[in-house]
């Protein structure tokens, strides 16, 4: 793996103290995977991205257009990416910079890329580049195809975390679902899941819970 050496020097610098301008460059390497920064859905390659994101997600699990473009238009630590390459749009990546973790959303290869290592690719590149903790959602493990994401995550270093955890619903009158959460850093992801916890619900679900509803009563 090959990576210009100025860009390189200049990350590590700017990934000692987490900015909103984070990752606003593409990476590139020998493969010609790139990581493409989107940041309207003016952008021509959004299209391509939002048609992949229902297909890999459910409803339950997923922003809506107007979800998307409102995080994208005011929440500054809200990241999103285009996986290219040679010049092929191939997947995405929306992400979230937290000042002591980084939280990955939504993370899916077009079906006509699989199985050739982009997915993993990807992640080492970004795990290569960010100093900070790496927390995801995955679903429970009651189906053969949940098992072999969760089995994915753990072949490049991450592990679920023991503590009870539910994804708040997207829209108004979802529900929570039962999800685990995984980290490349388990040791700070367990001492500090309720923290983890509230950013997500507060920040990425905008979702209050029975207990902060009563208090503002």
């Amino acid at each position: 793996m090959l990576i210009d050496m100025n860009i390189f020097r200049s990350v590590l610098l700017r990934l000692e103290m987490p900015s909103n301008d984070i990752f606003k460059f593409v990476f590139k390497m020998e493969s010609m995977l790139n990581f493409h920064p989107i940041t309207s859905v003016a952008d021509p390659l959004f299209m391509n991205l939002f048609n992949l994101y229902v297909l890999a997600f459910p409803p339950t699990e997923r922003k809506s257009w107007a979800g998307l473009e409102y995080e994208l238009s005011y929440e500054k630590r809200f990241h999103v990416y285009a996986f290219m390459q040679n010049d092929k749009f191939v997947g995405f990546l929306n992400t979230w910079l937290f000042d002591r973790f980084y939280y990955i959303e939504h993370f899916a290869v077009s079906p006509n890329f699989r199985d050739q290592h982009i997915g993993s690719e990807a992640l080492k590149m970004l795990m290569s580049q960010i100093k900070l903790p790496i927390v995801l959602e995955v679903e429970m493990p009651n189906s053969p195809a949940a098992i072999r994401r969760i089995q994915f995550y753990e072949r490049l270093g991450f592990s679920v975390l023991s503590h009870k955890y539910a994804q708040p619903p997207y829209e108004d009158n979802g529900f929570l679902l039962p999800m685990q959460l995984m980290s490349n850093n388990l040791h700070f992801a367990s001492t500090h899941f309720e923290f983890i916890k509230e950013n997500l619900y507060t920040n990425v679900y905008h979702y209050e819970t029975e207990t902060e509803r009563k208090e503002e009563l």
